[in-house]
């Protein structure tokens, strides 16, 4: 969801003029599991990713973030601050920082822009709401398919390996099953 759609362009200016640019490379990280991270996080463009890594090293798929959204403090950081995933840019992504009371106020004065606050909570329900869903589906296929309908077009800018990690399957049972379906797409045809 494009949080700047919903509001007029000199309030976005406001916004943006209380925000810190940093700009990440493809596969840079803007955060480290665990560690301590204290900022809200708009993606002006490009996608992050969040993972969770394990004791040997595996990364696990857990959340793409778009151009146009605030990553949630939810998936940002637990109560003691620190973060509870790793969070890397898929690909070269600018995003702004933000203090959080410092937005948070902001975004109080004005009805409009509060309304912003209650969507990125609702989208990070969404969001959660779609990971159980994926690993709830018993064939990989239909896992497949609910990602392609809540991340549209996503698939064409990250790695499959990503997306096979997110619904927890192999890079090649993925490959099967995009295959197995550009065939009964020729087969309809």
């Amino acid at each position: 969801m494009s949080y700047i759609n919903t509001i007029d362009s000199s309030e976005w200016k406001m916004i943006r003029s209380i925000g810190k640019m940093r700009k990440l490379k493809k596969e840079e990280d803007l955060v480290k599991q665990d560690s301590i991270f204290n900022k809200e996080v708009f993606i002006e463009e490009g996608i992050m990713r969040a993972c969770i890594i394990d004791d040997e090293g595996n990364e696990k798929s857990v959340a793409f973030f778009q151009a146009g959204e605030f990553m949630s403090t939810s998936t940002l950081r637990t109560k003691n601050g620190r973060s509870i995933h790793h969070y890397q840019a898929m690909c070269k992504t600018n995003v702004l920082l933000f203090e959080p009371q410092e937005l948070r106020t902001f975004l109080s004065k004005n009805n409009a822009l509060s309304a912003i606050g209650k969507a990125i909570k609702e989208n990070e329900i969404e969001r959660m709401n779609n990971r159980d869903k994926c690993l709830l589906q018993v064939k990989a296929r239909n896992k497949y398919l609910n990602f392609l309908k809540y991340y549209p077009n996503l698939e064409m800018s990250i790695s499959q390996k990503h997306i096979a990690s997110y619904l927890g399957i192999t890079s090649v049972s993925l490959s099967r099953i995009k295959s197995d379906l550009r065939n009964i797409k020729t087969d309809n045809n």
